[in-house]
Parts: structure tokens; C-alpha cells; sequence
């Protein structure tokens, strides 16, 4: 598929969505013990924070659609309804019969970021290739997160090449980026971060051990990927295109309201940019770190339930 400005595209985000519980402490965090916090509920999962930043981002000419799976519980009726209160973002949820939603219970520290997070993200890796491509649908765009299953992507990418349909991909996390590597060659943007990266290229994941980011993009580019968006906390992000290698600063932020979805958010917003003609580059910078930002801050919250 050739990007062209102007051009109506139909955004098919497939992956989880789940059920977000984030304790926020009310004083420093002690082990061992009971510690007073502020619990927030709310829509969760690595494929609806991105759906929601792509609809958020504004292109009238970028029609989004979220697939996920989920139970056939209260949670699932209270997701689908915080979701349709987004005007524009379309839904295909596949209900699986006597399963209970997925779930993400997160506590943060009180720098904002995550302590401990507790995920049952499951159900994500029930869903199909024929559910979320089926044989006519208009999708032109993809963008696939890593909690589907290997032989889910495997067969949504076969699908997506013969149809000329543009495949991104999140990788969620170092134990589930690994299943993309099979579908490389096929996918046209890869956005991961940099412990993710260690983790496809085969690295060991060691603190002790920090690998320049330019040596990660070119092993992740020897790996069979395209085009990245690599990120790597609040040093500057990596951009890998047709156009060459830049890197991006993010913006400065004084006070961390909480992480929790932020790198959904830019790959979400950035996604919907560069299908609306912009490139890689501005599209990072001017609506993927934007969201991203306004998430870390506090401005931009999650759809509450």
C-alpha cells in the first residue's frame, strides 16, 4: 500500500483490551505491608490505548477500528461501552462464552512509574486471523500487537501481503516481541522500545549491559525489519525510514503522572499520522510524543469506566 496525503485509509488495531485496575500511592510504597493509594479504573490493553491515540490524532481521512476479544461478563459490557463513548472509533469485539475478560492491575510508584504490574491479557491470543481480517474487509493499515498468538500474526500477515495491506506492529514486551521475528520481512514499521529490542536481536536483557541504540536498529534491520520507532525511555527515540535515521528528543516533563499506556499512545497517534501522508519522522514528533506526553502528565486519561 503507497501512503499518500489525503488519502482515506481504513485502520484495523487488532490485539488486547482488557480491564485496567492502577493503584497510584498516597505516600512512599513499604514492602511487606499495607500502603494507602488511590485506585483509578479504567479501559486497558496495548491495542486500545493505541486505537484510542489513532482516533484522538484527528484525521478525518483515517477511519480506525479496534478488535479485540473479550469475556462475556459485566467487565466486557462496561469496556464496550467506555470505548463507544470515543466518537469515531469503530469496535469488533469477538465475545468468547463463559471466559472472564482480561485484566491489568498495575501500582505505581510515586514517580509515576510502574512497581508492579500484574497482567492476564490471555484472551488476546484466542482471537483469529479470519476474525480480524476477514475475507472482505476494507482494512488497508494493520496495526498488530504482539499479545496475539505466533500463529494468529503469522496467518493475519500472510493474509495482509496477498491483499497489499500495510502490517505495523507493537511488540508489547521482551517475552512476547519475539513472535514478530517470523513475520519481519513483512512487517512495514516496527515500534519497540529498547529492552524489547534486546530481546528480538537476542541480546540479554542486563542493565549492565547497554547497547547504543544504533546498534540495535541495525541488528533489528539485519533481523528482517524495515522501518522503527525505537524508544528508550526519555532519551531521544530512533527513527529508521526511507528517508534515513534520525532521532527524535522527547518532550521534557517536570512531574511523571503515571507511564501506564504512554508508548501505546505513539504508536497509536504516530500510526494515524504517517497514514495520513505525514512523515515518520513528523509524525513521532508532532502527534506521537505529543500524546505520549500529554498520557505521562496526566491530561490525556485513559477512557474511564
Amino acid at each position: 500500500m503507497n501512503v499518500k496525503h489525503n488519502q482515506p485509509v481504513q485502520l484495523t488495531v487488532a490485539g488486547a483490551i482488557h480491564l485496567d485496575d492502577v493503584a497510584y500511592p498516597i505516600a512512599p510504597l513499604v514492602p511487606k505491608a499495607s500502603n494507602p493509594v488511590r485506585w483509578v479504573q479504567s479501559v486497558g490493553g496495548v491495542a486500545a490505548n493505541a486505537g484510542c491515540a489513532a482516533q484522538r490524532a484527528g484525521f478525518s481521512t483515517i477511519s480506525t477500528e479496534l478488535v479485540a476479544a473479550v469475556g462475556d461478563d459485566a467487565p466486557a459490557r462496561s469496556l464496550a461501552s467506555a470505548v463507544s463513548a470515543l466518537s469515531g472509533l469503530t469496535t469488533r469485539f469477538m465475545p468468547l462464552i463463559g471466559q472472564p475478560t482480561g485484566r491489568y492491575s498495575a501500582v505505581m510508584n510515586q514517580d509515576g512509574e510502574l512497581y508492579i504490574g500484574l497482567a492476564d491479557v490471555s484472551l488476546a491470543e484466542q482471537l483469529s486471523a479470519e476474525h480480524i481480517l476477514p475475507k472482505n474487509a476494507p482494512t488497508q493499515a494493520l496495526l498488530l500487537d504482539a499479545n496475539l498468538s505466533l500463529t494468529c500474526i503469522e496467518s493475519v500477515c500472510a493474509r495482509a501481503m496477498a491483499r497489499n495491506i500495510t502490517v505495523a506492529a507493537l511488540s508489547v514486551s521482551p517475552a512476547k516481541a519475539v513472535r514478530l521475528l517470523s513475520v519481519a520481512p513483512d512487517i512495514a514499521l516496527l515500534f519497540c522500545n529498547r529492552r524489547e529490542a534486546m530481546a528480538l536481536t537476542g541480546n540479554v536483557i542486563n542493565a549492565s549491559l547497554q547497547l547504543p541504540l544504533h546498534d540495535l536498529a541495525d541488528q533489528l534491520l539485519d533481523a528482517g525489519f524495515k522501518q522503527l520507532v525505537l524508544s528508550d525511555g526519555s532519551a531521544p527515540v530512533l527513527i529508521h525510514d526511507s528517508q534515513g535515521r534520525h532521532f527524535i528528543d522527547v518532550p521534557f516533563i517536570s512531574h511523571t503522572h503515571s507511564v501506564n499506556g504512554a508508548g501505546d499512545a505513539m504508536a497509536g497517534a504516530t500510526m494515524a499520522a504517517w497514514l495520513a501522508g505525514h512523515s515518520l519522522s513528523d509524525a513521532v514528533a508532532q502527534y506521537g510524543l505529543v500524546q505520549a506526553a500529554a498520557v505521562v502528565r496526566g491530561e490525556q486519561r485513559a477512557l474511564s469506566l
